[in-house]
């Protein structure tokens, strides 16, 4: 079987993928998507080849089907990625192109012969599952990996594709309020389920104010509560964030929304649960109960 190739799509998760890769034992061919210096930064990862593509001009599902073609003439091992939206479209026609089985939460690939072994996390992270396959595998890379060791640049190559005539942008527009300044924030409040009644988001509210924040939640104060837009939610499926300040507010701490704010510089948890998951992650953590610590957080800040 040919090199391993891995999908590079977004900044954050781009050596942790390399990692994944490179350990595999293989080659590592890189193929990038998106500006120029995203690509010079994966050239940094000991790869033997970047190739970087404009994603600008088409949707991914424009030129989706000219990758996998490639896919089809080369053939590579495995194809390994990170959880986000236009590499997991061009995945999914490449397994599709490659008859190829596709495993999600990969934190190491091996080879022996035709026969591929993947690990994959499992249980919320509290378990390993050794999977076996021949011929290639599509690997979505579990979030937290080591990162890639960097050795010296290799020369990035510019590549095209060709883009379905029928799909092209149109135009892009916010969804809702809740994606406003997000992705750009120096500063944001997050609101998980421990913050109890709906009424209580004043005081996550009147925190974001005082720290001139924005404002994200966990998956389920959307879907389960409808108490926020889809676009307010960070996490694995959604969006993910590098703010300079997190203020998680009654955030466990589950693994989908930590990959999503694992960016952040500082991480300030607020939890009545001393052993909740977010308390491993954060610089700073207060136990305590967030409607009664908020006030006076917010009363210090005014202060200040």
């Amino acid at each position: 079987m040919g090199n391993v190739w891995m999908i590079i799509a977004d900044d954050l998760s781009a050596s942790s993928v390399a990692g994944v890769a490179r350990a595999s034992g293989r080659e590592v061919d890189a193929f990038v998507f998106g500006p120029a210096a995203r690509a010079e930064q994966v050239a940094r990862y000991g790869v033997s080849s970047v190739t970087r593509f404009d994603a600008e001009a088409a949707p991914a599902e424009g030129f989706a089907k000219d990758f996998a073609h490639r896919a089809l003439e080369e053939r590579p091992a495995a194809v390994v990625l990170s959880d986000d939206a236009t590499a997991r479209v061009l995945a999914g026609f490449v397994a599709a192109e490659l008859h190829a089985p596709v495993a999600t939460s990969v934190v190491s690939i091996a080879f022996d012969g035709e026969k591929t072994t993947v690990e994959q996390m499992v249980a919320e992270d509290a378990g390993v599952q050794v999977l076996e396959a021949t011929g290639p595998v599509v690997c979505v890379v579990a979030d937290g990996c080591p990162d890639a060791e960097e050795a010296a640049p290799m020369t990035v190559q510019e590549g095209t594709l060709d883009s379905f005539a029928s799909f092209g942008v149109v135009s892009n527009e916010a969804a809702g309020a809740g994606a406003t300044g997000l992705a750009t924030a120096e500063r944001v409040v997050g609101v998980g389920l421990g913050i109890g009644a709906k009424e209580n988001l004043a005081m996550v509210d009147e925190l974001a104010s005082a720290l001139d924040a924005a404002v994200t939640c966990t998956l389920p104060l959307c879907d389960n509560y409808h108490w926020f837009e889809h676009s307010s939610v960070v996490g694995t499926s959604t969006q993910k964030i590098s703010p300079r300040l997190y203020v998680a507010c009654g955030v466990s701490g589950a693994p989908q929304h930590l990959a999503g704010v694992r960016g952040a510089k500082v991480i300030v948890a607020i939890n009545n649960d001393p052993d909740a998951p977010i308390f491993r992650e954060c610089a700073y953590g207060i136990v305590g109960d967030v409607t009664k610590v908020l006030p006076s957080l917010v009363e210090a800040i005014e202060n200040a």
